[in-house]
Order: C-alpha cells, then structure tokens, then sequence
C-alpha cells in the first residue's frame, strides 16, 4: 500500500542526497567509537592483521570502515564526488520481491527514476585498487599481537578463491567436511570433542568477486596454543593427503543441499540472494542448480582441492 511512497523516497535518496556537514562529522565521529571498542576485542584485531597480511595492498585488506587516521580525511565533498562517480542505474542492481509485477515494477522505476542517467563508471587507481587478489608472500609467516589476555585468539590461513571459480562447489563441500560443518566436522571433533582445547573451531572461505581467503579460527587456552595449531595442521594436512570417506562427504552433500532452502525462506532473503546471484552472475536458474553442483563432486574432487 505505500510503494509509491517508498519508491518515491528511494529515489529521493539516491538522486538527491544533501550529505549534511552536522550528520557527516555525527557519523565519523560514531564510526571512530566504534573502531576504538573494536580494539579491546582480540578477536576483530587479530581478524583485521590477518586481513592485511594475506590481501597486502588489495582493497580486500582493509577495514571498510577504515580507521580513525583516514576518516578524518575524508571531507563532504569527497563524498559528494564519490556519489557523482559511482551512484548510477548502469552499477547497480535492484531486485523487487513481492506481490507485484514486473510491469508494475517497471512503470515504478520509469515514474520515479528517469532522471537517472547511465553515466562512464571511473575504476579506482592505485596498487592493488584493480584486478583479482595475488599472493602477497610464500612460505610461512606468523603475526604476533602481545595483549594481557589468558586465551590465545588464533587465525590460521592463506589466500583462497573467488566466487566465480568452478571448485567454489567442490571447496564447500571439502571444507564442510574439514570445519565448516559445526559439532561434525573433523576439526571440532578432533579440538574440541577428543582433546578439550577449544569451546568453538571452525575453517571456512570468504570467496568475493576478484578472490578470497581460506581460515581456520579459534580461542584456547595460552598455555594450550601451540599444541592446537599443530593439531588443525595435522588435520589440514591429513584432507590433503586422504580421500574422505563415503559417509563424510555424503552427510557434506545432504547439509549443503537441505539448508539451501534456508536462504530464500523469507522475502527480504531472496531479494538478497538474488541480487547476490545477479552480482557475482550465476545465471536465475542458480536455484534449481545449486544442488546439482554440489551433488556432483566427487571424493577425488575433494582432495584436489583440499590439495
């Protein structure tokens, strides 16, 4: 009953901001509170160091809210500048989910958004502002904070893959079975289950458009710190040299295809996902082929990529 209204505000938004100076500095100031509390929890400190060391100079590897440093930078015609340059109808995507047809829809958008031009989308300039993510070091690097705390926040991990790559499937399903699959997966069994180190362990991949990192993480014990790393390489090297068995990557399979339908269970879900499937370009029958791709992989699937 009040999409008018609603579209009418969203296109307000989008092609009229003011950017107020008052609620500007209201923000940067919020947004630099928020950094300083972030600073007392090991977990966000040891996250943001991981990010730096495995992304380097690539966008990926900082802070989206940036730090208190480069927001004090930033000034209102930055920002002014910013909207100019990258808010237009060729870089976006909107996805409508609801009661309505797409006639409708597109009757909204004419009525409400023709004052919205296409316009040349400028790309960022920079090292590391373009292109897909490289390995920044080989070998082995360790990253040491000193903080008074009696529980090591431990990050184990290395770059990983984007969200277009064909073993995306085949990666999800190997690291269900590594430690993305909760109180089943090997990690946990191993770390928490059979040895008590850990209340929580998990490992999983955060694919994005031009890459990704691949992560194992934990709390313990100091005291207990070097022996749970050396057992998640153990485990990590293990699903690098072993097929998994049947009955894992059949219970890998049954999970990923049965919570599927989780993600699309309410309307604000599926307007997500499908803007999701748009972006990173999945084709609309994502959904019927999401099953299909995972029940596809095979054990040798899964070593080759854990390899």
């Amino acid at each position: 009953k009040d999409l008018d209204l609603g579209f009418n505000l969203l296109s307000d938004v989008i092609l009229n901001p003011s950017f107020p100076e008052n609620e500007l500095n209201k923000k940067r100031e919020r947004i630099k509170g928020s950094l300083r509390a972030q600073e007392e929890d090991p977990d966000f400190v040891a996250s943001r160091e991981f990010k730096k060391a495995v992304f380097g100079n690539h966008p990926y590897g900082r802070l989206i809210s940036g730090s208190p440093e480069t927001l004090d930078k930033i000034k209102r015609d930055d920002i002014v500048n910013f909207h100019a340059a990258y808010y237009a109808p060729n870089n976006a995507i909107m996805s409508v989910v609801g009661d309505i047809t797409p006639e409708e829809i597109a009757g909204l958008i004419k009525k409400y958004f023709a004052q919205w031009h296409p316009s040349p989308i400028p790309l960022p300039q920079g090292e590391g502002a373009r292109g897909r993510v490289t390995p920044v070091f080989s070998g082995q690097k360790t990253i040491t904070i000193d903080k008074d705390l009696t529980q090591a926040n431990i990050i184990l991990g290395h770059i990983g893959i984007s969200r277009g790559n064909p073993d995306y499937y085949a990666v999800s399903v190997m690291n269900y079975i590594l430690g993305g699959g909760g109180f089943s997966s090997r990690l946990m069994q191993n770390i928490r289950e059979g040895r008590g180190l850990a209340y929580d362990i998990h490992s999983f991949f955060a694919a994005d458009k031009y890459g990704g990192s691949f992560q194992v993480g934990l709390q313990t014990k100091n005291e207990s710190a070097n022996t749970a790393i050396e057992e998640v390489l153990r485990e990590i090297i293990k699903i690098r040299d072993v097929p998994v068995s049947d009955t894992e990557i059949s219970d890998a399979k049954s999970f990923l295809t049965g919570s599927f339908p989780l993600r699309i269970e309410t309307s604000r879900r599926i307007a997500g996902f499908l803007v999701a499937v748009e972006y990173y370009e999945l084709g609309m029958d994502y959904i019927d082929k999401y099953p299909i791709y995972i029940n596809s992989v095979a054990k040798e699937d899964v070593l080759r990529v854990a390899k």
